[in-house]
């Protein structure tokens, strides 16, 4: 019976520490703002993960909130992958998109499979740019008018 316990326990722990490194270094590190028309639009901007694994599918969720009016989830893309250095670019692939039900927030996961060597710094380094689209209520009357678009990017590094 004591045996079945530690290997129980060991089983536990395994997963548990797996879940970490796989989630817990992205942590969101700025909120933006952005008035159109009557509605003002605050959304997770900027995330990052300083101990970053190539090859390791990154989840993410971007959340938004409109002061007034109504702002609803349109769309998501990747736009690019960034340093792009001829010899060494970063690159990745998005994976996954699916909005929540509620309309405020869009879980993403995508992954790195290269990343930029910083030589100054000695650690490998990469950025995603994402465009996220939500119709906007411009005049406040409860109706959407039209859509807009909003950075979020990502910032990973590898160290070496």
């Amino acid at each position: 019976m004591r045996r079945r316990q530690l290997i129980l326990f060991t089983i536990i722990v395994a997963f548990f520490m797996l879940g970490i490194s796989a989630f817990a270094g992205l942590s969101v590190t700025e909120q933006s703002t952005k008035t159109k028309g009557a509605t003002t639009v605050t959304w997770d901007s900027a995330f990052e993960d300083l101990d970053y694994t190539v090859g390791t599918p990154i989840t993410m969720t971007v959340t938004w909130t409109a002061d007034t009016g109504i702002a609803e989830y349109e769309g998501f893309e990747l736009k690019s992958f960034t340093p792009r250095s001829k010899k060494d670019p970063a690159d990745g692939t998005l994976m996954n998109v699916s909005p929540a039900s509620d309309g405020t927030s869009v879980t993403v996961e995508f992954v790195f499979t290269e990343l930029h060597l910083d030589r100054k710094r000695n650690v490998e380094v990469g950025n995603a740019h994402f465009k996220l689209y939500l119709w906007i209520d411009k005049d406040g009357d409860g109706a959407v008018e039209s859509v807009a678009g909003y950075g979020v990017n990502v910032h990973v590094e590898d160290p070496q």
